[in-house]
């Protein structure tokens, strides 16, 4: 039987305050590196989801959490301040230690009634908004903000909103272990954050080759008069174990034989199965092309330290037409996804990256799979993060998921680790409710909706 699901439920805000690190930190500005500025002014949203802790009250873990994370803020130093118009209009922060915004609210709702499947309506009131405070500048806007919430069932809902111009995947994770280390009350912090630009340089001489095939740069100006794009909306789904390995052996068969060669991963093959519903979805003409984008690390080609912590990656893409993408087998189109890696995953391409936007500055810089109209979906994996580790002192979440209203035109997924671990998935898709559905109406789509999982 399916469980009851509130259609709403209310989120009152009972007070904001200003966490900042307990001690002096650097006053300086950290300028964007390279790559940072290929990255637009979007917030990645967070949230993880707490049963009630029996021996804690409300207030004892929302305390807890705010003091762990204003001891994280002394080493995250960049993380409590401000994003400002710098140097020719280029973005960069001002280190003043002016603070997290922290929002304390509470909820009319239990955990186990929220539809946590369709983070716009859920997420959207859980996740806080990274505005400008009054008593500051409107060009100033905080790198991160926080909202707790207690739910009536005793359980807690923690949100977190970050500047994508200063993290990536990889990066927001550096910060929730160290936050996690400081409610556990390690002293010394496993990772020291190295926020060195210069470690992404430029060469001499410039060498850029090829990169405007998957990038593009604007005057900033142009972004003024950019049309809105159509609302899009999450969603949040379920791929248990049995049906990846099905997909992925599915991905490894060529004519009905074994593949030759290194297999198909479970990236690669979700990866193209994801890319074929979609097409479909939008019911395209055969000859319509269709985009998919893979974002990429590059902290490994460009021998940052694993404790960088900016952006790292970039989002290179392969286009094809409609018809190839819906009736070649899926071993076909992992094939092609497995191109969009290989072709960029080295350092040659990630240093042409680098040199490619010292040549465009001062501009804004725009990945193509997002920029350009036309089918388009970007599917990222976070699979590898520990979601289930981040214990901020009120025990290990039993959900967490991102939610990400970029307002981009492309579709965009979010491969992440279930809470059920062994290899099952969560999988968040961002793009028009009207796809969405489609998706979900089509009779090989495997996932399921989270919320038909028991998480609670």
């Amino acid at each position: 039987m399916e469980k009851e699901m509130l259609k709403d439920f209310s989120v009152e805000i009972v007070r904001t305050s200003i966490v900042q690190s307990p001690l002096p930190t650097k006053d300086c500005t950290l300028r964007s590196s390279n790559i940072d500025l290929t990255v637009p002014a979007i917030s990645p949203g967070h949230f993880f989801v707490y049963k009630a802790v029996q021996d804690k009250t409300y207030q004892e873990m929302s305390n807890s959490i705010k003091k762990a994370l204003s001891q994280t803020l002394v080493l995250f130093y960049p993380v409590a301040g401000r994003f400002i118009i710098g140097h020719k209009g280029e973005p960069e922060i001002e280190c003043k230690n002016q603070g997290v915004p922290f929002i304390e609210a509470e909820s009319d709702a239990a955990i186990k009634n929220l539809d946590f499947s369709q983070p716009s309506f859920t997420a959207a009131k859980l996740t806080p908004k990274r505005n400008p405070l009054r008593e500051e500048p409107s060009w100033c806007v905080p790198v991160l903000a926080v909202q707790v919430t207690r739910m009536n069932c005793g359980g807690i809902v923690v949100g977190c909103c970050f500047d994508h111009r200063i993290v990536d995947g990889i990066s927001s994770c550096i910060f929730f272990r160290a936050w996690t280390e400081a409610a556990q009350g390690i002293s010394f912090p496993m990772t020291t954050p190295c926020f060195e630009r210069s470690l992404l340089n430029p060469r001499n001489p410039l060498n850029a080759a090829a990169i405007d095939r998957h990038y593009m740069a604007l005057p900033f100006s142009a972004l003024d008069h950019a049309d809105p794009p159509p609302p899009q909306i999450g969603r949040i789904y379920h791929l248990d174990a049995p049906r990846l390995l099905q997909l992925q052996s599915l991905a490894n068969q060529t004519e009905g034989k074994p593949r030759v060669g290194k297999p198909i991963t479970k990236m690669e093959a979700v990866s193209a199965y994801i890319w074929k519903v979609f097409a479909r979805a939008q019911s395209l003409s055969s000859s319509a092309p269709t985009r998919i984008g893979i974002p990429i690390d590059g902290r490994s080609y460009l021998n940052l330290p694993p404790s960088y912590f900016g952006n790292g990656i970039a989002i290179p893409f392969k286009e094809s037409n409609a018809e190839q993408i819906l009736e070649e087998p899926l071993s076909k189109t992992a094939e092609i996804v497995r191109s969009v890696i290989s072709d960029s995953a080295n350092s040659e391409y990630f240093k042409s990256f680098v040199d490619w936007v010292e040549e465009k500055r001062p501009a804004a810089m725009l990945a193509k799979v997002y920029a350009e109209k036309g089918s388009a979906v970007v599917v990222s994996s976070g699979v590898r993060i520990p979601l289930y580790q981040f214990d901020l002192g009120c025990g290990k979440p039993a959900f967490s998921s991102s939610y990400f209203p970029w307002g981009g035109t492309a579709g965009y997924v979010m491969l992440q680790a279930s809470p059920l671990g062994d290899g099952n998935m969560v999988v968040y898709m961002h793009m028009d409710e009207k796809h969405l559905d489609a998706i979900e109406a089509d009779p090989d789509f495997l996932f399921a909706r989270a919320n038909q999982m028991n998480f609670w």
